[in-house]
């Protein structure tokens, strides 16, 4: 071979290996280019936030933890950097590191989870670097084509940025819609209260509630200036205007609850309740039950009495009695067991011995309870039975019936007499009719007559004058009027009178307690007794009075042709006095002794130990006291009572001794006892003894009274009322504020709201 022919063979060697070398590096940088373009592919798995179907072609795993390739730009120094460096998380503001863990992507480890679509997918494909699992493998993390790199070109990290945005975005809009909602919700929870003011206008001051409330509404919109309530109401919805008889009720019972709710919550806090009830008839002959607690508030001490619940009943026997109360109070959840009064008029059926509703209580929940007769009723009783032992003073008082009667019921008559009051200038009086059981009516009825007593002699001698078929019996009124003992009588009594009625005022007063009973009996007992004395100036006055009349009717009788005839056999006032006031006197004070002096006063008296003005320093001073309290309720105290009270004796006389004006009663020193405070945690047993005292009911009159608000609410244009919405409205106007605080307010509109699904937002 020539030296020509070598020559061109080596060059084509030379070529081949040349091209050789060139494809080997060309075919490794398309390996590296294809590695690169799986770690940055961003078309299929961007899709993951639509929720789609992922794309069917797969890629291989790739474990970021590992190192992919190496490139000739790593230095000697990044591949001995196996540590985690603080440049990493400033360069990379989703880097968090954890030491003893690894490194995490807040982003992706807030994102994926396993409820995420796609999240196994990601998780094979990533062995769940940064996201689950953490990135240790610090040697492969930096540079351009490094794992934080890599992790975040990522198509999984793109979807979690994403995400992440658009909640901040959606968050941004749903608090703005919140605020402007919340504004709305205010205003509207206004409006509507301005409703709940009128509907309880109606409630609290009885009036029709159903045919008022959308005039009601009418008016209040016109007289709106502001025009707030028009615009609201023109906001509503047709079938939502809240103007209905729908709404009214549904408000009625609203309210009802929130102030049912505050009354029992008392009551349950409550360690000692007395039950007082009554039966009565409304308008329909239906026969309800009326039942009232009183007990004692644990934040004052004060004793007070609640209208619990009127219900309708079909029988009026004890039993069908007893189980209605129990029925009804057990549904309020109010613990029977701490009973320890029962208070009712003196029916057989409420206070007989073995049969009684007060027998019964004490039958099935403890022998420690007491029955307690109304005092109101005790105190209307001596004084019927009184003047039944006295006869003139029984007719006097039937006489005053009658003439009031026959003033009345007619209208052309009661304006005739109208008419002579006022040609006589005197002032227009109404005549009150008295009833036996109706207290104070007696004092009021003499007091009327007195007042107007001329011209009744007047309108009478006119009536019978006038000769028709009404004229006897105005001539025998007439007769009767005229008599000197009817004149004398009459002056008479109204003292005696007056001072049954000031016992009878303090004995209904709601949250009255045996101590002021007491003294009012004491004080009652001490002005009738000085009423027995004819030297008084009253009765001097009053013979000066009946001897005015007598003399101005004898003169008039002279002057007219009348069928009248007066009594010659004139008796001395002074005997009359002594022979009939005195004796009717007498007898009422017998009565009231009686009567009021049961055992339970008795026992209730031993509680005068609380008086500072009693106390003395002798070491037996209250012992035989607290035993008897002891003995009457075993389950409530123990030998703790009589330690706490040989302490609290010495607090007491302590405050005699220095007989300053701030001295307490007994009814403070009981009210501090039971209040919440230093004094119930210092003797817890006292405390009790207190609460006991302070709840036991002197009278029914809050049970009365409820009947005089069934009566005033259930008219005859109102008859159709159903027993439960005329509970309702009697719970409103007897228990219910004035006016409604805005924290009532909102109890009452989140009670209604929770009734059902609203069409407003309040």
């Amino acid at each position: 071979m020539s030296s020509a022919q070598k020559s061109l063979t080596l060059y084509f060697k030379r070529k081949a290996i040349v091209e050789e070398s060139d494809n080997n590096l060309a075919k490794k940088n398309k390996l590296n280019d294809n590695l690169n373009n799986i770690l940055n592919d961003n078309v299929t798995t961007t899709q993951t936030i639509s929720n789609t179907e992922p794309s069917r072609d797969t890629q291989p795993n790739i474990n970021e933890n590992c190192p992919l390739s190496t490139t000739a730009n790593t230095t000697a120094n990044d591949n001995k950097k196996r540590r985690y460096q603080k440049w990493y998380s400033d360069n990379y503001k989703w880097l968090i590191h954890e030491p003893n863990q690894g490194g995490f992507c807040r982003i992706c480890r807030d994102y994926w989870k396993p409820t995420i679509p796609f999240y196994s997918e990601m998780n094979a494909r990533t062995k769940g670097a940064f996201a689950t699992q953490p990135f240790v493998n610090w040697k492969t993390a930096p540079g351009p084509n490094g794992s934080l790199e890599k992790h975040q070109q990522s198509s999984y990290h793109k979807t979690a940025v994403q995400n992440l945005s658009y909640r901040q975005q959606e968050g941004s809009v749903i608090e703005q819609l919140l605020n402007v909602s919340e504004l709305e919700r205010q205003e509207n929870r206004q409006r509507f209260g301005d409703l709940l003011d009128a509907a309880y206008f109606l409630f609290k001051h009885e009036l029709p509630h159903t045919t008022l409330y959308s005039s009601l509404l009418e008016l209040l919109a016109k007289t709106d200036h502001s025009k707030k309530l028009s615009s609201f109401f023109d906001k509503c919805q047709k079938n939502a205007s809240y103007d209905s008889t729908t709404t009214v009720t549904e408000l009625l019972q609203a309210i009802s609850e929130i102030i049912d709710e505050q009354i029992l919550r008392k009551i349950r806090e409550s360690r000692v309740i007395s039950i007082m009830a009554d039966e009565g008839t409304d308008i329909n002959r239906h026969q309800n039950l009326s039942i009232c607690i009183r007990y004692c508030n644990q934040d004052t001490g004060e004793p007070t009495e609640s209208f619990i619940s009127l219900l309708k009943i079909k029988d009026k026997d004890a039993q069908t009695i007893f189980d209605t109360i129990v029925k009804e109070l057990e549904a309020k959840h109010i613990d029977m067991t701490k009973i320890r009064f029962t208070g009712f008029d003196g029916a057989s059926v409420f206070s007989g011995e073995f049969n009684g509703v007060s027998a019964k209580f004490r039958q099935i929940y403890s022998d420690s309870i007491l029955f307690i007769h109304c005092r109101g009723h005790i105190l209307q009783l001596c004084l019927l039975d009184a003047c039944e032992h006295i006869p003139e003073v029984e007719e006097c008082l039937s006489t005053l019936k009658s003439l009031i009667s026959f003033i009345n019921r007619s209208s052309i008559r009661l304006a005739r007499f109208n008419d002579i009051q006022a040609l006589l200038q005197c002032p227009q009086i109404k005549l009150i009719r008295p009833g036996d059981t109706r207290w104070l009516s007696y004092f009021r009825s003499i007091s009327v007559i007195l007042r107007c007593y001329e011209p009744l002699m007047i309108t009478l001698e006119h009536i019978s004058n006038e000769r028709d078929e009404e004229s006897p019996t105005a001539a025998g009124l007439l007769s009767i009027l005229e008599n000197q003992l009817t004149i004398f009588l009459l002056h008479s009594l109204e003292p005696i009178f007056e001072a049954l009625s000031i016992l009878s005022k303090s004995i209904q007063t709601k949250n009255a307690d045996f101590s002021q009973l007491e003294q009012s009996m004491l004080g009652t007992l001490l002005r009738l007794e000085e009423l027995k004395d004819i030297n008084i100036t009253e009765y001097q006055q009053i013979f000066e009075i009946v001897d005015k009349i007598k003399t101005s009717s004898n003169d008039d009788g002279r002057k007219r042709a009348t069928r009248t005839t007066t009594r010659t056999n004139e008796v001395s006032l002074q005997q009359q006095f002594n022979d009939k006031i005195v004796k009717f006197i007498d007898k009422i004070i017998s009565n009231l002794r009686a009567r009021f002096e049961s055992n339970v006063l008795q026992f209730l008296n031993c509680f005068r130990i609380f008086d500072v003005a009693e106390v003395t320093d002798e070491p037996e001073y209250g012992v035989q006291q607290i035993n008897m309290i002891k003995n009457q309720y075993p389950n409530d105290f123990n030998d703790n009572l009589l330690s706490e009270w040989k302490v609290f004796r010495k607090y007491l006389f302590v405050q005699k001794q220095q007989q300053t004006s701030t001295s307490l009663s007994q009814r403070q020193q009981c009210i501090n006892l039971v209040k919440n405070g230093m004094l119930k945690d210092m003797y817890p047993q006292l405390s009790l003894a207190a609460e006991i005292f302070l709840c036991a009911p002197i009278s029914t009159a809050t049970v009365e009274r409820d009947f005089s608000t069934m009566n005033r609410i259930l008219t005859d244009l109102r008859n159709r009322l159903t027993t439960e919405h005329l509970e309702q409205l009697m719970k409103i106007s007897i228990e219910g504020p004035c006016d409604l605080d805005n924290n009532i307010k909102d109890l009452i509109i989140n009670c209604w709201k929770s009734k059902k699904l609203r069409r407003i937002s309040v």
